[in-house]
């Protein structure tokens, strides 16, 4: 049974578009509005790219499930290449900003750029996203850990739906965006801590914080929480995670990004025009996908001559 039926059973929509199932909303029943906090609009929406000649959107399925972690169901978005297997894909897991959730990675913007880049040779994979509220991915408030939802709850999730069964469901791969990309770093963490490191993490404008007064601004405790999950002092512990980290010159973590690339010398980063929104984040896609690509490319004996190598020439 292949991973698309298994979720075409359970009332999903795999395709162009995005929707919630009947059978996933059934199965949450009526408790959907006490459960979840108020869906929050997508934030820094991706605008979509005209359309790449024989590139279709990827696809992209979404349904509620009920998280423990978070004690309260989450939307779970699936992203990947429009008929494909996904049973037979690496998975990335995709973390998304502050005010925001899951549907980011799912938005049409993600889709156009997804589908143009997977048609133009980058390797494959899928993309999971969960809500993880507005807690900067850690266990900030009473019964709510989004980064055990991510580490324990979404590789069963994965598995149940039959998604990148190689590795059993876990994500290979981690991406984050804003708040997000410095959950993306604490979650490669994480699975290092594990003994099971992510083969690449990237991070597209991290919400990095050089500065308690500013960081006090963010769900965090206190300063010792602050320090304890902040990528700018644990970053030694990913020296050997390849790491991918962009960032708008016109943004305000800019300050703070540099000084991490120049602390943990990723081994991809870049600094370049733009701000903390959409219409950046539509300018470095393409790298930050080829970036991921690259990371689970079949042996280079096998690999053609794609346009998509050349972001990376000395990966």
């Amino acid at each position: 049974m292949t991973g698309q039926q298994r979720v075409s059973r359970r009332g999903l929509l795999i395709g162009g578009g995005i929707a919630v199932g009947t059978a996933a909303v059934a199965a949450v029943g009526t408790t959907l509005a006490g459960a979840v906090e108020t869906p929050a609009p997508v934030p820094q929406r991706v605008p979509a790219a005209p359309r790449v000649a024989k590139a279709p959107d990827a696809a992209v399925s979404v349904e509620w499930v009920r998280s423990a972690a978070r004690n309260r169901s989450v939307r779970l978005v699936v992203t990947s290449p429009a008929g494909a297997d996904r049973a037979d894909l690496p998975l990335c897991v995709g973390l998304h900003g502050l005010g925001g959730n899951a549907l980011w990675w799912g938005d049409p913007g993600m889709r156009r750029y997804l589908g143009a880049a997977w048609a133009s040779g980058v390797p494959p994979f899928a993309v999971a996203a969960l809500d993880g509220g507005d807690n900067y991915w850690h266990p900030f408030r009473p019964n709510d850990d989004p980064m055990r939802m991510l580490l324990d709850e979404l590789p069963g999730w994965m598995a149940e739906r039959g998604v990148a069964a190689p590795t059993a469901g876990v994500p290979t791969l981690a991406a984050g965006v804003s708040m997000g990309g410095a959950g993306a770093l604490m979650y490669a963490r994480a699975r290092g801590q594990r003994g099971a490191p992510v083969k690449a993490v990237a991070a597209m404008s991290p919400g990095l914080f050089v500065d308690w007064r500013v960081a006090a601004t963010r769900p965090f405790a206190g300063p010792a929480d602050w320090a304890a999950n902040d990528p700018l002092r644990f970053y030694p512990e990913l020296a050997g995670t390849p790491t991918g980290i962009w960032c708008g010159d016109r943004d305000s973590f800019a300050e703070p990004v540099r000084r991490y690339i120049a602390l943990a010398r990723p081994q991809y980063s870049r600094i370049s025009p733009g701000r903390h929104d959409g219409a950046y984040y539509a300018t470095i896609l393409p790298q930050v996908i080829a970036f991921l690509g690259q990371h689970v490319a079949p042996a280079p004996a096998t690999l053609p001559v794609a346009p998509w190598r050349t972001a990376f020439p000395h990966l």
